[in-house]
Formats: C-alpha cells, sequence, structure tokens
C-alpha cells in the first residue's frame, strides 16, 4: 500500500493527518491564549502581592528578626519541593518572572533571580537584600505536561483512526482495480461481493452488470461465429454441386440454374440478417438521433418493401406519434413480416395503436404460434421454431434483430397467443 501524494489513500490520509495536527496546533493556541497565560498572570500577581507583603514586613521588623523572618518565608515556600532541580529555567518559569516583573512595576532585566538548591526560585527585590523564594511551578508543569500528554494520544488515536477508516474505504477500490485487470486479462467470469456500504455495494453491483454484460456480448459473438460457419455450409455446398454439373458438357440444366440461383439469394438474405443483427447494437446506429414518426403511415410506407408473400395487409386503427429511428424501427417491421411470412401462415396483418401501457406494433399471422414456454428462447439468435437446424429456411436471427432494436428503442418484443389461432408479434413502448 503506497502512502504518497500520487495514491488516493496517501491523499485523504495525510489530508486527514494535516487537518488532525492542525486541530491540535489551535487547540494548543487556544489553551495558551485562554488557560495558561490567565493561570500565569494570576500566580504572578498573587506571588507579587505576596512579595510586596513579605518586603513591608521586613522593613517594620528589627534588624536582628530579618534573617530568621526570610529563612522562615522561604522554608514554607520550599515545603514538599524535590531537590532535583532543572538546569535552566524552563519556558513556563521565564515568563512567569516576565509577568511577575511586571506587576512589580519593574523591567524583566531589573528582576534579580537565582536558582535555589532545593529547586525554587529566589528572587530579590531592590528595596529588599534578600532572597525570596516564590512558590513552585510544578502544579502548571504537571497540568502543560498533563495535557500535552493527553493532546498526544488523542492525536495519535484520531491518526490511527484516520488510517483504520481510509484503509476500510481503499479495500473495495483495490479490489476493484484487481477485477478491472483481470477483465481486462480476458476473463470474463469476474464478480465482486456486493457487501458492506451502500455505495462501495453499488459500485461492486455496476461493475458486475458490466462484467455479465461483456460475457453475455462475449458469447453472442462466438455464438455468431459458429452460426454464420454452418448457416454459410449448406448453400455453399448446393453452389460447388451444382457449379460441378453445370461443368459437364451440354445445355444447363434450368433446375441446377435455380438451385444456384436460391443459394445465392439465401447468402444474400444471411449476411444481410447478420449485419442487421450487428448495426442493431452498433453504437453508431444508437446515437442516431429520433424523430417524431406516425406510425400508421409509417407501416404503410413498410409494406411496400415487404419481400415475398404471401403480403401482409394493414389493419384499420388510429394515427399515432412516437419519437423513434426510421431506420432502426423499418429493419424491425420487415424482420416481422418475415418471419411470419417463413413460419406463419396467411392472412397477414399489421397494425398500431396506442393504449394506457404506451404505443405499439403488431404483426399477426395465422400460423401454429409459438408455445409460452418458448418465447424467451426464440428471441436469442440462431433460435428457431424448428430445433433441426436446416429444416426451416433462415438463420435464426430475424427475433434476435427485433428484440436487440426493441430494446435500443425503449420497447420490448412480446409474442402472444392470437385469438381464432396464429401469433401476435407485438413491439410495445412504455408510457412516457
Amino acid at each position: 500500500m503506497r502512502w504518497g501524494l500520487s495514491t488516493l489513500f496517501g491523499r485523504n490520509l495525510w489530508l486527514i493527518v494535516a487537518l488532525i495536527v492542525g486541530g491540535q496546533l489551535l487547540n494548543a493556541l487556544a489553551y495558551g491564549q485562554f488557560i495558561a497565560k490567565p493561570r500565569l498572570r494570576q500566580s504572578a500577581e498573587a506571588t507579587a502581592r505576596s512579595l510586596q507583603a513579605v518586603a513591608e514586613g521586613l522593613r517594620l521588623l528589627p534588624e536582628a528578626q530579618r534573617d530568621a523572618f526570610v529563612a522562615r518565608f522561604n522554608a514554607r515556600a520550599g515545603a514538599g519541593q524535590p531537590t532535583a532541580p532543572p538546569a535552566r529555567a524552563t519556558l513556563i518559569e521565564r515568563r512567569f518572572l516576565a509577568e511577575l516583573a511586571a506587576q512589580l512595576s519593574l523591567l524583566p532585566t531589573e528582576l534579580a533571580w537565582r536558582r535555589e538548591a532545593n529547586g525554587l526560585i529566589a528572587v530579590r527585590l531592590p528595596e529588599v537584600p534578600h532572597w525570596l523564594s516564590v512558590p513552585p511551578m510544578q502544579p502548571a508543569h504537571r497540568f502543560a505536561r498533563t495535557w500535552l500528554t493527553t493532546s498526544a494520544v488523542a492525536g495519535a488515536l484520531a491518526l490511527l483512526g484516520a488510517w483504520l477508516i481510509q484503509r476500510r474505504i481503499n479495500r473495495p477500490l483495490a479490489r476493484l482495480v484487481r477485477a478491472t485487470q483481470a477483465l481486462g486479462a480476458g476473463q470474463r467470469h469476474v464478480a465482486l461481493p456486493t457487501d458492506g456500504p451502500a455505495e462501495t455495494a453499488a459500485l461492486a453491483r455496476s461493475f458486475n452488470d458490466m462484467a455479465a454484460a461483456l460475457a453475455r456480448d462475449e458469447q453472442e459473438r462466438l455464438l455468431m461465429l459458429a452460426g454464420l460457419s454452418h448457416d454459410l455450409r449448406t448453400p455453399l455446398a448446393k453452389m460447388r454441386l451444382a457449379s460441378e454439373m453445370l461443368r459437364e458438357p451440354g445445355p444447363a440444366d434450368p433446375a441446377l440454374l435455380d438451385t444456384l440461383d436460391r443459394s445465392l439469394h439465401s447468402l444474400d438474405d444471411l449476411l444481410t440478417q447478420f449485419l442487421d443483427y450487428a448495426r442493431a447494437a452498433h453504437p453508431a446506429e444508437q446515437a442516431l438521433p429520433a424523430v417524431a414518426v406516425e406510425l400508421r403511415q409509417f407501416l404503410a410506407e413498410t409494406l411496400a418493401l415487404a419481400p415475398g408473400q404471401p403480403h401482409p395487409t394493414l389493419a384499420d386503427g388510429p394515427a399515432v406519434q412516437r419519437l423513434a429511428r426510421p431506420q432502426a424501427l423499418r429493419r424491425l417491421v420487415l424482420n416481422l413480416v418475415v418471419n411470419a411470412q417463413r413460419h406463419g401462415a396467411p392472412p397477414l396483418e399489421l397494425a398500431c395503436g396506442e393504449s394506457a401501457d404506451g404505443a405499439w406494433i403488431e404483426v399477426r399471422d395465422r400460423g401454429p404460434g409459438i408455445s409460452p414456454a418458448r418465447v424467451e428462447a426464440l428471441k436469442q439468435p440462431f433460435r428457431r421454431g424448428d430445433d433441426a437446424r436446416g429444416s426451416t429456411p433462415g438463420s435464426g436471427l430475424g427475433l434476435a434483430i427485433v428484440e436487440r432494436i426493441a430494446r435500443a428503442e425503449g420497447a420490448t418484443l412480446q409474442l402472444l397467443p392470437r385469438d381464432g389461432g396464429g401469433l401476435v408479434a407485438r413491439v410495445q413502448w412504455r408510457a412516457s
């Protein structure tokens, strides 16, 4: 785990460290300004009054009693004082002496002081020739040390907590980095745990959905290649056979020419459907703007392009407006029509309308229909009504193309039984 500023972990951690250290410094400034300085001033003021009282008392005493009075005063001031004096005056003691001089109306340099053997500080006033011990600063020292120790411990605990919190935040990000690296290396079945806080769980679910979508796309590509190789093999074999037979001397057999022509048309249809299927999910296709389309007029224009027989008719109905991409919607309708022509039975109808659920388009036929249990399977690529590949014409991509275009248009494909027999292929938009 890197601690430098080039990583998110390092930046957040050092930001928290800076905030904690800054808070401790502000706390120290507040302590010095509002606690230590007033306490020092009060102590210096009380000591100054005491020294002034002693000086006044010494002037009133006979000279023979003054030394004994000073000795008793100093002994009382040093009662309980440890005999381990520091080598130099501490910062608090220097500030105390400066404040004491101010309280005595003296300059700091005019107040003489010295360190006694018992560790106390003694001062000598200008009008008093004796050294007088001042009360010890040990309580202030102890309070300052206690405060510094407490602040240091609190700061260390805060830093430890910040490190643990940031490490906990960084752990799902590290898992995500490893998972994306595995995904980029070609592993398609990569999943992140979705436990933990809501934000990281949502991120993990989004990544899992993306990985699953990539795996589906990869599977579809493999399936597409397999289906393409299989479906191309049959018409190519027929064309090869017809070509070999046409090499024989004599007039060309019309049946062989028809077989060759049908095979060419089959290859053309197959390649067209593959292109339609790939185009339906292409970003450039989905980036085309949607325009207002009057569905009934649009279906009437699309019917003129419908290939093959039986030719569908347009059912009566109201005019319906819908935002859509005309080219994609036209491929959707034509694929539904071709599917009905190949697998259904006449009469074929196109219809459009609008309900509380939204606008819809329907292609209806009177064929055998589809079992509800097989509806979802038939929306997958290369799935046909008859599982024996090659027994029915087509590539098995028609409904898959419709499903993909409908999803890109914000609609759903429904395959419903028709009253009286047959199938209704409905593309239903959600109500806006």
